[in-house]
This record gives structure tokens, sequence and C-alpha cells, in this order.
């Protein structure tokens, strides 16, 4: 609860501080997608199915940027939307790399309240390579829940319009009743554009036996940037 009033009080400090210059230096920025599952690190969130997603974005050219993020879910218990709101800074440390700092509020309106969580996220990028870190310290709203996940990227393109990403992650829940537990999860994808739309398609999931919504699945996407 505290760093969700810490996420309100950030994010209108910014709004009083930056906003009699931001519309000469910043910029706004959307998309939304139209994907046949979501997938949040390997699992997905939709038990399956079609996922309609969106956000808008706003960054300064100090170096922060604030927005929010949506998208369907379906947890079979009546939760059905999830609603990120986030701050975050990123600075260049020469042409090649930079840092990035996110602090992010994951929302569950209606039914799926109790499952309301931040996380805290640090990047950095070298050249095509990118290496993150997670940080919760309520995942998924249980209080004794801890969660950190260590992922590892890389992008590039491929001829002319084709971009190529690869990632995958580390992550690791500590429960202080129920132990430790971890799992890798993995993407491989390609994304290029037709007629001012850009098209996905992603390998997706996880070394989690047992369950469909880990299991190593195809998921398309249709983007669009606003």
């Amino acid at each position: 609860m505290r760093i969700k009033f810490l996420v309100a009080t950030v994010i209108a400090s910014l709004l009083s501080s930056t906003f009699a210059f931001a519309e000469e230096e910043g910029g706004f920025s959307g998309n939304v997608t139209i994907a046949s599952d979501y997938s949040f690190r390997g699992i997905s969130q939709t038990g399956l199915l079609p996922a309609i997603q969106g956000g808008f974005d706003y960054e300064l050219d100090n170096g922060f940027s604030f927005g929010t993020w949506a998208s369907n879910v379906n947890y079979g218990d009546g939760t059905s939307q999830e609603l990120d709101l986030y701050v975050g800074f990123s600075t260049e440390l020469n042409d090649s790399t930079s840092m990035s700092f996110s602090l992010i509020q994951l929302e569950y309106p209606g039914e799926g309240n109790a499952y309301d969580y931040q996380e805290l996220v640090a990047g950095l990028d070298i050249s095509s390579l990118s290496l993150g870190f997670v940080y919760s310290p309520s995942y998924v709203g249980v209080d004794d829940w801890q969660f950190t996940a260590v992922t590892l990227g890389y992008g590039s393109t491929l001829g002319e319009n084709v971009s190529f990403s690869a990632g995958m992650g580390i992550n690791s829940a500590d429960n202080i009743t129920e132990g430790e537990d971890s799992y890798i999860d993995y993407n491989v994808g390609v994304s290029f554009p037709v007629n001012g739309l850009d098209i996905g398609v992603t390998v997706v999931g996880t070394n989690i036996d047992d369950n469909d919504d880990a299991a190593g699945r195809l998921v398309l996407s249709l983007s669009k940037s606003l």
C-alpha cells in the first residue's frame, strides 16, 4: 500500500513540476494490440484466449516518463482486467549503453483487486542486448510473497523491415509459508509492418510441467502505434 501511494505521489509531482514545459520537450505516444493470447513471463493471463491491449505514455526530454497500459485477463474467478500505472527514468551512458528504472503499480479492478501489487524494474541496454532485474515485495497481492526476476533479451533487424527479438527470464517467488519456487520463461519472435500495422509472430513458453497456460505456444498479434 505504501508503494501504491508513492506511485501516485511521484506521478503527481512529475505532472506539477514538468507540465509547464512538457508540451515543448516531451511527447505522447500510444499503442493498441489485438493478440491471440496475453503471455506474461511465459504464462497466459487469459486462459489461452485472445486479448485486447493498449496504453498511453508521456516521455520528457529530461529522461522521465509515465504512462498506463491495460489488457483483459481471465483467471477463472471473475477477474477480467489488468491496469498498469508506471513512472520511469532512463538515461544514456554512451552511444550504445543506457540505463532505466521503473516503478509499476499493477491493478486488477473489481473482483480482482486482491491481486494488486507493485514491481520495481531496473534495466541495462548495451547495443542489441538488454539485461533486466525485477523485484516485487508482495507478488500478486500476497504480503509475504517476494518475487524477483532476472531477464536477458536480444533484438536486431532481419533485412529491411523485419525485427527479431529473443529473451529469457529466471523467475523466483519466495513465499515465507510455502518456500521458494522458480521457473524459466522464454520468447522468440519476429515482427513486420503491413499497411501501417505491425504483425507479430512469437513463440513463448516456460519450463513448467503439466500446465497448459505455461506450455510452449505460438502467439500472434496485430498492433498499431498512435
